[in-house]
């Protein structure tokens, strides 16, 4: 699963996710009662997490692991603009032999290999980096979790499940349409979140988010490292050895164009 195998089939199968149901709000429900007002204190913090953080630069390294094996390890340069906007090159010798962006709508692939060039241009508001990283993960939850938020979904019941002797408090997402949707890790002051994970409708795990360690730049935590996994065995590990924050940036950046 090389770099050049990896990249091509994901702008050739990008899909987008699909749209939710727009339904009637209602009330949240939180179990247990007694802890209703700490759960809606931790949810807004959520929501509002480095929310003045609305762009950010960086450059660090992606390593893809399936069973253990390396499939995949580059150095690579991202540019991400909340919420859908994202840029990636993958750096060889130095230079961007592969890039991927996505403007919000549309998804652009570009990869040069000597006097050869590949471009490809698709709709897509928000795509799934499935055929990327082995992983269901939309770019838009990518984004977040590199800007240090912790994305979350539609849910309308919370349940409080209090810390054990080998793991902190966990705040467990529930849809009734859906079921189980999300379970976020705290360590056990309630101070940070340590691991996100988010499941499918069958109740099987889509993906599971572990924030591994962090670092303040700017006046935000955001991550140093980022490891994405499921249960086939599959690993994705972003380190990020540069961070800029809420640089100035033109929306061109978000846009590939085929080369003269």
């Amino acid at each position: 699963m090389k770099w050049y195998r990896i990249i091509p089939a994901l702008a050739v199968a990008c899909l987008l996710l699909s749209c939710a149901t727009i339904r009637p709000s209602r009330d949240l429900t939180v179990t247990p009662v007694e802890r209703a007002d700490q759960v809606r204190g931790l949810l807004a913090t959520l929501r509002t997490q480095n929310d003045a953080l609305i762009n950010f630069k960086g450059i660090g390294n992606i390593t893809v692991r399936q069973n253990d094996l390396i499939q995949f390890d580059q150095r690579v340069a991202w540019i991400g603009e909340k919420p859908v906007k994202f840029s990636i090159a993958v750096l060889i010798s130095g230079y961007p032999a592969v890039k991927l962006a996505t403007d919000g709508r549309w998804l652009y692939y570009l990869e040069v290999q000597g006097q050869e060039t590949q471009f490809r241009k698709m709709a897509a508001r928000d795509p799934d980096l499935k055929r990327l990283i082995s992983i269901p993960i939309s770019a838009s939850d990518v984004i977040a979790f590199i800007a240090g938020r912790i994305p979350l979904p539609e849910f309308d019941s919370v349940t409080f499940v209090e810390e054990t002797s080998n793991k902190g408090p966990v705040l467990v997402l529930t849809d009734n349409w859906w079921g189980t949707r999300q379970k976020i890790f705290y360590n056990a002051p309630l101070s940070q979140v340590q691991r996100v994970d988010v499941f499918h409708r069958s109740g099987s795990l889509r993906y599971r988010a572990e924030i591994e360690s962090t670092r303040r730049v700017n006046g935000f935590q955001v991550p140093q490292r980022l490891r994405l996994s499921n249960d086939d065995g599959v690993d994705f590990q972003l380190d990020i050895h540069r961070y800029w924050i809420n640089v100035d940036l033109s929306p061109s950046v978000f846009v590939l164009t085929p080369p003269d």
